[in-house]
C-alpha cells in the first residue's frame, strides 16, 4: 500500500536523500583523490603527527584506506589460495602447513623484510612504505579468512557437487554458484573478525623503528602511538573516540547490509536486522534508481515488441531525465580526472 508521504515523495525530483548520495559520491572522490596524493608524495620516513583533534577525520581516513586496501589483498589471496589448497590434488599436504607456519609468525616478524625491500623498491616516493603498511595489516587479516574459506570448501556437500558436475558447469561458473555461495556465510562473518585484527595491529604498522630509523605514517595508530610516547590522555581519548566511530562507520556502511546479503545463503531463519538503514535510504533515492536502470539496460538492453506503442515523453520529463545522465557523466568524470591526475 502507498502512503499520502511516499506519493509525495515520488512526485518530487530531488529531495534530501539524493543530496546526501551526491556528497557521499562527491566525499569518496574527494577521499581517494587525497588518499591517491599521500601515496604518490615524496618518501618522508617520518611524517608530521599533529595531536590537534582538527587532524583526526584525516587520520581516520588514511587509516581506514588502508584497511580497506588490505582486505581486497586478503579476500583475493584467500579465494585462490583456499581454492587452490582445497580443490587441487594434494595441494593441501603442502600449502596447509605452509599456511600454519605464516599464521603462527608474528606482524612484526614480517616488518624487516617488507619495509626494507619496498623502501627500496621505492627510494624517491611514499608509496614503499605504504604498502609495507597494508602489507602489514594484510598479515593481520589473511590467515582466519584463508582457513574459513578452506573448511567451507572442504565440507560442500557431495550431493551439491554431483549435481553441479550432471549440469556439465564450467569451473568458474561452479566457483561462483557453488562454492563462492556454500562459503559466503562463513567467509563474511570471517572478514569482519579480520579486520578487526586489522585494526587492533593499526599502530604496530602505522609507526614502526627499524634500527636507527624511526617510520611514522599519517593515520590514527600513529596518532595514538605519539599520544601514549607524550602522555597526552586527551589526546589519547580523542584518538579512540576517532576509532569507535570509523569502526561504526564501517559497520553501518558495509558490514550491515553484507550479513543481512548473506543471510540467503543459509537454510536456517535468522531473527536479525535484514537490511542497513543508511542503505534503505540510498536505495530509494532516485539518483541510486537512475544508476540501476542505467546498469540494467547496459548488461540487459530491452527488446521491443512489434506491438509496442511509443508514447512521447515531456519535455519536462526528457529534461530530467537529461539532468539525471549529466550528473552522473559528471560524477565519473571527476573520479577517472582525479585518478589519473595523482595516481
Amino acid at each position: 500500500m502507498i502512503t499520502a508521504k511516499q506519493l509525495n515523495r515520488t512526485e518530487r525530483a530531488f529531495d534530501w536523500v539524493d543530496l546526501a548520495v551526491v556528497g557521499l559520491l562527491v566525499g569518496l572522490i574527494y577521499a581517494m583523490v587525497t588518499v591517491a596524493r599521500e601515496w604518490s608524495g615524496p618518501l618522508q620516513p617520518v611524517a608530521e603527527i599533529h595531536l590537534e583533534a582538527g587532524y583526526l577525520p584525516l587520520y581516520a581516513l588514511f587509516s581506514l584506506a588502508r584497511g580497506v586496501i588490505a582486505y581486497g589483498v586478503s579476500f583475493l589471496f584467500t579465494l585462490v589460495y583456499g581454492y587452490a589448497m582445497a580443490r587441487v590434488a594434494g595441494a593441501e599436504r603442502l600449502m596447509l602447513p605452509v599456511l600454519d607456519i605464516l599464521q603462527s609468525i608474528p606482524v612484526l616478524g614480517f616488518l624487516p623484510g617488507l619495509v626494507l625491500g619496498l623502501v627500496h623498491l621505492f627510494p624517491h616516493r611514499n608509496l614503499g612504505l605504504e604498502m609495507a603498511s597494508v602489507l602489514m595489516i594484510f598479515t593481520g587479516q589473511v590467515w582466519n579468512m584463508t582457513f574459513s574459506f578452506y573448511s567451507s570448501l572442504k565440507s560442500v556437500p557431495p550431493d551439491l557437487v554431483a549435481v553441479a558436475r550432471l549440469s556439465k558447469m564450467s569451473w568458474w561458473k561452479r566457483f561462483f554458484l557453488l562454492d563462492l555461495s556454500y562459503a559466503a556465510t562463513g567467509l563474511v562473518w570471517n572478514s569482519m573478525m579480520s579486520m578487526a585484527g586489522g585494526w587492533f595491529f593499526l599502530s604496530v604498522s602505522e609507526a614502526f623503528v627499524l634500527g636507527e630509523h624511526d617510520f611514522r605514517l599519517p593515520g590514527l595508530g600513529s596518532y595514538m602511538s605519539l599520544a601514549i610516547e607524550r602522555g597526552d590522555a586527551r589526546a589519547q581519548a580523542f584518538g579512540v573516540l576517532a576509532m569507535l566511530g570509523m569502526i561504526v562507520f564501517v559497520d553501518q556502511l558495509v558490514w550491515r547490509p553484507v550479513v543481512a546479503w548473506a543471510q540467503k545463503f543459509t537454510e536456517e531463519e535468522t531473527g536479525g536486522p535484514s537490511e542497513s538503514w543508511l542503505w534503505e535510504r540510498v536505495r530509494r533515492s532516485r539518483l541510486w534508481q537512475v544508476c540501476s536502470r542505467l546498469g540494467s539496460r547496459i548488461s540487459y538492453p530491452s527488446r521491443r515488441r512489434p506491438t509496442e506503442i511509443e508514447v512521447p515523453s515531456f519535455p519536462a520529463d526528457q529534461l530530467r531525465q537529461w539532468s539525471k545522465r549529466l550528473t552522473l557523466g559528471l560524477v565519473v568524470a571527476g573520479l577517472l580526472y582525479g585518478l589519473a591526475k595523482y595516481v
